[in-house]
């Protein structure tokens, strides 16, 4: 994590443009390089004996990548010269006889003229990848030198990914039309981000320009034509791009990374960077450009699949001038990549230019095409119209279904049909994707799954028996019964479904991974968290020759991190990062920025990082009011209130607590059970205990005991005999929910030594808090002066959490004096005062310049002297 104290070459750039050192920010963060990047690197380099230049945004580690690619040369006997950061060198180089250069630069920066031609003789370009989103919030806030929200933060790196330039730029423009504003010590984005950044006004010639107008005078031009090509047909591919502008011009642009390849639908499909400048190119396309690019796009042999936009502009400019490019299933798969690519509206406005340009189209891929439409408006919040759409879509399939099927589209027993008959493949696919979206809309709008489970019952009704589609609609109830927090219910019918394994007509692979991850979460819920985390270690051994976009989805991520928390705890998660660390350098999986927070906050609620986790559910919260999912709306609002009362801020608390409770079925929800826990917490806090302990039993009652455990937790931190007695007779597994169920023992057997045990083990886990609530009671409990209270001074000593805990523990409220009569040392008086001004340990250290060891030990030999502790 980068931190921002405004030291050395970092300066404050704030709203009126200050003038700011970037680089220097951005150099304290490197992402995390692969070895077998650097072996493949350097396997070439001796094969070849051709060198190669590493190209990066800065904090991508493109210096750090060429010195370990150098250095495996060198132990390889290879005679190596390097050449760090070639774009900002000024004086010419000499390059030894015989050497291999190995040489660095920033991304799209422009090479100098004395070198450029060297270089591109010698050495092969190598990109590396960017930061990922955790590691460009950080940069982004150290490079800018203030505290940022969340939702300024993404739009900057949205209109950056890494080039200083644009996020200059980008910071300036959102400044000038004086949308960002100072509040307390933090500058906020006044708009959402997708409207900010589409309002970003920048000259592409600040990118596009320096690197190749010394190659050629037109060179200018003819990568500005390639960089709008690619901007305004998103998805071309790099072969296709080098059809229409030359592989040399094309190769040049992804060398210096303005042109990214990416993977999508099997393809290397092209993304112009930084987005600001896609976004600046096809603002500056006239119709006349727009109109050359998509008739040469749409002439190309053997494209891949059409952009949306192109199809779309094909459609209002007759489609049969176009060779019969556009057909109906061009604009079926447009139409499939508008609503991936979350741009709702194309998707909807594709339907409607299709019905008025007449396209011919069967009745199934009318069906396909009106379901389609209805789930963009769905995500436009264009509810109403949304369920007429999906209801044209079922007509249709009723008219596909024709005379060999009755109105209630049973197929005679034992019809398999062709792709588009009843029974037949593609037929069934809509079907099943049809009744999903109506159940999906009906939980929606009706939050529980009553609705839901009535539409999917009268499916089976529309399939033979023996249709391998009638696993898919049980695996649906499992779904729903999920989506409602209804976890007990849903390990029912999962084993029902479980329980037919060996029919031939097994559950899709796509819908097997989805239900093994929402299984996953249910058997966490029931507090069977060790079953919880070997279906998932089964799902990702299945998972491992797959690309992580066709496993990593939304619910095996949520369950991954649920499962790896709440049974493991916060250290253990850290071990788990790689999928998540996968899933933010894809671009072309997108996971909601909301939902990231509420992750943060999660994790440090957990450690007991209060102020961090009030900042993330701040964030969560804004963020969600209005991109949404409102589904999980009643989280970070129960988390909101949550961490107030544990910070001792019940008025704060109280009002959340009302808000949450005016939310229609704010429970019914996959984390429904979490949200009653947080409702829970926050009445033990508020000394509510006899309401707290009524969710706890409910809970309890409802089978769901792992969410009954954290529900309690509070009360077992408080040392409520009523909670502790009810977890200690849980029967749960999990390395957590074991520790709370031992902690509860140890607190109404008033036994220190296995409250120690337990502040222990939580230490050991990373929830810091509870670590320090059960020494807090072990301090209380035990005898002055003896072994169990000086250990449990020590371990105060050394457990550092963030914020009071108001109610749980004897750590709130203001630090005590040194006693009369009692000589501390100079340091030691130092970190006594840094102690009452509220320091941490390691700001302490950081202050005095010592080790965070030494400084444990000072405040031990205080402690010492003292017989108190000066924190509580």
């Amino acid at each position: 994590m980068v931190h921002s104290r405004g030291r050395g070459a970092l300066r404050r750039l704030d709203a009126a443009g200050l003038e700011v050192d970037l680089v220097p920010a951005w150099r304290k963060s490197r992402a995390v390089l692969r070895a077998d990047t650097v072996a493949r690197a350097v396997a070439l380099c001796v094969d070849t004996r051709r060198g190669v230049l590493v190209v990066g945004p800065p904090g991508a580690g493109a210096s750090r990548c060429a010195a370990d690619i150098a250095a495996g040369l060198r132990a390889a006997g290879v005679r190596v010269t390097v050449w760090d950061d070639l774009d900002r060198a000024e004086a010419p180089r000499a390059l030894p006889e015989g050497a291999v250069l190995v040489a660095s630069a920033r991304v799209g920066a422009a090479l100098p003229e004395w070198c450029r031609d060297e270089v591109t003789v010698r050495t092969t370009r190598l990109p590396v990848r960017s930061l990922t989103r955790g590691q460009s919030e950080a940069a982004v806030a150290a490079a800018v030198g203030v505290r940022l929200s969340a939702r300024l933060v993404e739009a900057l790196w949205a209109c950056s990914h890494g080039n200083l330039t644009a996020l200059r730029a980008t910071y300036d423009d959102l400044a000038t039309r004086g949308l960002t504003r100072r509040t307390c010590d933090r500058l906020e984005l006044t708009v959402d981000p997708a409207t900010a950044i589409a309002g970003v006004a920048v000259d592409p010639h600040l990118w596009i320009g320096p690197g190749v107008m010394a190659t050629a005078a037109n060179a200018l031009a003819t990568a500005a034509d390639a960089l709008t090509t690619a901007a305004l047909a998103r998805r071309l591919t790099v072969r296709d791009l080098e059809h229409l502008h030359g592989a040399e011009v094309v190769g040049d642009l992804v060398a210096r990374a303005l042109l990214r390849e990416g993977r999508h639908d099997g393809a290397d499909v092209l993304t112009v960077q930084p987005p600001v400048l896609a976004a600046a190119l096809r603002a500056g396309a006239d119709h006349r450009r727009r109109r050359e690019t998509y008739d040469a796009v749409l002439s190309l042999p053997g494209a891949t699949r059409p952009d949306p936009q192109i199809v779309l502009w094909a459609l209002a400019n007759d489609p049969s001038a176009h060779g019969g490019s556009v057909d109906a299933p061009s604009v079926l798969a447009a139409a499939h990549a508008a609503l991936d690519g979350h741009d709702y509206r194309t998707g909807v406005e594709l339907s409607e230019a299709t019905q008025r340009a007449g396209l011919v189209m069967t009745p199934l891929q009318q069906a396909e095409l009106f379901l389609l439409a209805g789930s963009c408006l769905r995500l436009l919040d264009r509810l109403h119209e949304a369920a007429d759409m999906f209801e044209q879509s079922l007509e249709c399939l009723r008219a596909a279904a024709g005379p060999r099927v009755s109105a209630g589209l049973r197929a005679p027993a034992g019809l398999s049909g062709d792709d588009d008959e009843p029974g037949g493949p593609d037929f069934t696919r809509v079907l099943i994707d049809n009744v999903t979206a109506r159940a999906d809309l009906a939980h929606y709008r009706d939050r529980g799954p009553e609705n839901s489970l009535s539409l999917i019952e009268s499916a089976h009704g529309l399939l033979t028996p023996g249709h391998p589609a009638h696993s898919v609609l049980d695996a649906l109830v499992v779904v729903h019964l999920s989506y409602a927090g209804r976890y007990r219910e849903a390990a029912r019918a999962y084993g029902g479904l479980a329980s037919h394994a060996a029919d031939p007509s097994p559950l899709p692979a796509d819908r097997e991974r989805r239900i093994e991850a929402i299984h996953a979460l249910a058997l966490d819920a029931l507090g069977q968290s060790d079953a919880a985390l070997a279906v998932l270690r089964r799902l990702a051994r299945r998972s491992r020759t797959m690309d992580h976009q066709a496993w990593a989805s939304e619910e095996y991520l949520a369950a991954l991190l649920y499962v790896v928390l709440h049974g493991f705890g916060v250290n253990a998660l850290f071990a788990e990062l790689a999928p998540f660390v996968a899933i933010e350098q894809d671009d072309s999986v997108r996971l909601d920025h909301g939902m990231r927070r509420i992750a943060d906050a999660e994790i440090a609620l957990a450690a007991g990082d209060l102020p961090s986790a009030m900042s993330a559910a701040s964030d969560a919260l804004d963020t969600i009011e209005v991109d949404g999912p409102e589904d999980f709306l009643p989280r970070a609002i129960s988390l909101c209130a949550l961490i107030s009362a544990l910070s001792g801020q019940a008025a704060t608390a109280r009002e959340q607590l009302r808000r949450l409770r005016s939310v229609h079925g704010y429970a019914n929800s996959p984390v429904g059970p979490e949200i009653r826990g947080a409702e829970a917490g926050v009445l033990f806090c508020l000394d509510e205990r006899d309401r707290a302990r009524d969710i706890v039993r409910s809970l309890i009652d409802d089978g769901l005991l792992g969410a009954a455990v954290r529900a309690a937790l509070a009360g077992v931190l408080m040392a409520d005999p009523e909670s502790c007695r009810m977890v200690a007779e849980l029967e749960v597994s999990g390395e957590v929910p074991v520790l709370v169920r031992d902690l509860a023992a140890a607190n109404l057997a008033d036994n220190p030594r296995r409250l120690l045990d337990a502040a222990q083990r939580a230490r050991g886990v990373g929830l810091l808090m509870v670590a320090a609530a059960a020494a807090d009671r072990a301090r209380s409990l035990a005898t002055s002066g003896s072994q169990h209270h000086t250990q449990a001074e020590r371990m105060l000593a050394t457990t550092e959490i963030s914020g009071p805990l108001a109610g749980l523990t004897g750590l709130a409220g203001p630090a005590r004096s040194v006693p009369p009569g009692v000589t501390l040392t100079r340091r030691e008086s130092q970190v006594a005062d840094l102690v009452g001004q509220g320091l941490t340990n390691a700001e302490i250290a950081a202050e005095l310049h010592l080790s965070k060891r030494t400084v444990e030990g000072h405040l031990n030999r205080i402690y010492t002297k003292t017989g108190t502790r000066l924190r509580g």
